[in-house]
């Protein structure tokens, strides 16, 4: 009886080892990959707010006097590169703007234009907003909403002028954004 009652305090003992052991680490990691993926949003939005300006002055479309509006595309992967910088993105969501840059050329050619703001072009590319000037003015008034963590997946939806969902993606032991929706535009 002895061997016994050892036995099952010493299987209890493992047990409960494993439990809180087990219970501490997922306190531990869902707070800090929660916390990790917000900071990754907010890192970006005032890496966006503090290069913005440099940014929107690459041009991303000819815009010749009498000629038909052509994407640069020299200057799109200029911007591309100067997004990047950032190290905050994933190199998923800058080919889906290559794809983009490569439909609105397709658009122009089908669709000449020559006036007017280039359709496609007419707002902010990263905030998918014409109010972006006003939206990094408004920084420090951000309301996170929420931050869900599934595995290396993240959402991150935050309240800044507009409703906004990031999904991110853990490479490296690093969050980075993969998409950004602007859910009122949508």
């Amino acid at each position: 009886m002895k061997t016994r009652i050892r036995f099952n305090q010493t299987v209890f003992i493992a047990l409960l080892q494993f439990v809180l052991l087990s219970t501490n680490a997922l306190a531990h990691t869902t707070p800090n990959e929660s916390a990790d993926a917000r900071q990754a949003v907010v890192s970006f939005l005032h890496w966006y707010k503090a290069n913005m300006l440099s940014i929107s002055r690459i041009y991303l479309v000819d815009q010749k006097p009498g000629k038909p509006y052509a994407v640069n595309f020299k200057h799109t992967e200029r911007y591309l590169s100067s997004l990047k910088s950032s190290q905050l993105l994933t190199d998923s969501y800058l080919a889906e703007w290559r794809t983009y840059f490569k439909q609105r050329q397709e658009g122009f050619q089908l669709s000449p234009q020559n006036e007017g703001p280039p359709t496609g072009f007419e707002y902010d590319l990263v905030m998918l907003s014409q109010d972006v000037d006003a939206q990094m003015d408004s920084l420090k008034t951000l309301k996170i909403r929420s931050v869900k963590v599934n595995g290396n997946r993240a959402t991150v939806k935050f309240f800044l002028l507009d409703d906004y969902e990031f999904r991110l993606i853990k490479t490296n032991n690093r969050w980075l954004i993969n998409e950004i929706l602007n859910l009122s535009a949508e």
